[in-house]
């Protein structure tokens, strides 16, 4: 696990989360977290991360679910608690579309795995048990450090909108956009929700609740 930018692989010290999985009868399995060293590329840095293992055990539908602490956005004046989770397939399509309760999470409506790039992935998204209308949800793939590779604008700078992909949920929470190219894909919701004290400094809070999607490459049955 690190905390950073998955478009441009930029990474930065992640606080310990609380990571565990919710198997397929409901049952949570904590994780045990070891502190793992993570080189951020673009600075040369050693960032705090962690690591951690897990092999499923029951047929069906699982999902790892991370907790992130909330982290200081210091040029935003705000600090952002993620709530992250992935599902785990074995065999027996069973609980892709299940409600966790979630403070904030984005349940999809599409099943989150055999999806080939050009899929129109759909999900709603939920704060505290509620559909979430009118919220902005970022969709970003994750790229790996490409320096010099990054999609620019015409004065040569980043081309921030190419990168993170912005829509709205609509007025229940509905949002749905296409994954167009194959890879792990993060779509992530967002809402502000009272304040956080962090380092003994007070911040508005803002909660996101992240789902991590695989796009597979398109199979074509050979002639």
């Amino acid at each position: 696990y690190f905390w950073g930018h998955p478009y441009e692989f930029i990474v930065f010290d992640a606080g310990l989360p609380n990571v565990y999985v919710v198997s397929p009868d409901g049952t949570k399995h904590p994780l045990k977290l070891s502190p793992k060293a993570i080189k951020d590329p673009e600075t040369g840095k050693q960032r705090k991360g962690f690591t951690f293992a897990y092999t499923p055990e029951a047929i069906g539908d699982s999902w790892l679910v991370l907790e992130a602490p909330a982290i200081p956005i210091e040029e935003e004046g705000e600090a952002v608690q993620d709530y992250v989770k992935q599902c785990l397939h074995v065999m027996a399509e069973m609980g892709w579309e299940a409600r966790l309760g979630l403070p904030i999470e984005l349940v999809p409506l599409t099943r989150p795995y055999g999806l080939e790039e050009g899929f129109a992935f759909t999900a709603r998204a939920y704060l505290n048990g509620k559909p979430l209308p009118d919220a902005t949800v970022e969709v970003e793939k994750f790229n790996g450090y490409h320096p010099g590779k990054l999609p620019t604008d015409q004065f040569g700078m980043e081309d921030v909108p190419m990168m993170t992909r912005v829509a709205k949920t609509d007025a229940n929470g509905y949002v749905t956009y296409t994954l167009d190219e194959p890879g792990w894909w993060m779509v992530s919701v967002s809402a502000e929700s009272g304040k956080v004290s962090v380092g003994g400094k007070e911040y508005p809070r803002v909660l996101r609740g992240g789902l991590w999607v695989h796009v597979e490459k398109p199979f074509t049955v050979p002639r």
